[in-house]
């Protein structure tokens, strides 16, 4: 992900249940320029401390956007080729298995091109380096922010490539916004039981963690709370997917 990493208008917005969670109101980003935006989030309270939004690089970030200024997907690709005939040889002698994060939200911010987006993307990097130590890190809530993504289809497509698993589910809005919510399918867009259920089927052997999740019981006013990883709520998503992996081993036998 260029410059930032994954990118939210608001780290506390509350939820119906009185929790709060990252959300990202797409109206926002498209009429505001990055600089402005950036001000705004640093006026949020709590600690900014967010994967890409670093304070040695926010201090650059004028600068950044100059070394991105005409760079194309092309580009990207391109890159990202050089990176991975350099690196693949020496992961394949060490049996180190590289796994690219998807692009969080899967669209174009602020003009800068981004590259693991959809089932299309993802093929065409892996195919860059067609290697075993090339892979996927599949992140359901990054993919999924996008309703053109099947999620499952991509776990199926990708199932020998993917090595790592981040599971959490997001709500849609027809408007563009997305919301995260708790793990549950029936709380957000993602049928989290049926991705599990996929993961389940294809026998799935690698790592797979809750990934993000609300603030709750007060814990955004915890003093360096990372926004998006509260203990709490991660604690309840890991029992909810592996409820369903017990579940899924008692029907199979």
């Amino acid at each position: 992900m260029p410059i930032f990493d994954w990118t939210r208008t608001d780290l506390y917005k509350p939820l119906p249940d009185k929790s709060t969670a990252l959300f990202y109101e797409k109206s926002k980003i498209e009429n505001i320029n990055p600089f402005e935006f950036l001000n705004n989030i640093l006026k949020q309270k709590g600690l900014l401390s967010m994967p890409g939004w670093e304070q040695e690089k926010l201090s650059k970030i004028k600068k950044l956007f100059e070394q991105y200024d005409g760079f194309t997907i092309d580009d990207l690709f391109e890159n990202a080729k050089y990176f991975l005939n350099e690196i693949i040889p020496v992961c394949e002698e060490v049996n180190i298995k590289m796994a690219i994060h998807p692009d969080d939200p899967p669209w174009s911010i602020f003009g800068l091109p981004r590259l693991i987006t959809s089932k299309k993307n993802i093929m065409k990097y892996l195919n860059l380096v067609n290697s075993c130590c090339n892979g996927l890190t599949l992140c359901t809530g990054s993919l999924g922010s996008s309703e053109k993504n099947d999620i499952i289809d991509i776990i199926k497509t990708f199932k020998d490539r993917i090595f790592f698993a981040h599971i959490r589910n997001i709500k849609r809005f027809d408007n563009g916004d997305f919301i995260e919510s708790s793990h549950r399918s029936c709380d957000g867009s993602l049928d989290i039981v049926d991705i599990v259920r996929t993961f389940y089927d294809i026998d799935f052997k690698y790592y797979i963690r809750p990934d993000h999740g609300r603030h709750i019981w007060n814990e955004e006013k915890r003093i360096g709370l990372r926004p998006g990883y509260g203990l709490y709520d991660r604690a309840l998503g890991i029992m909810y997917i592996l409820g369903i992996f017990d579940t899924m081993c008692r029907i199979k036998t």
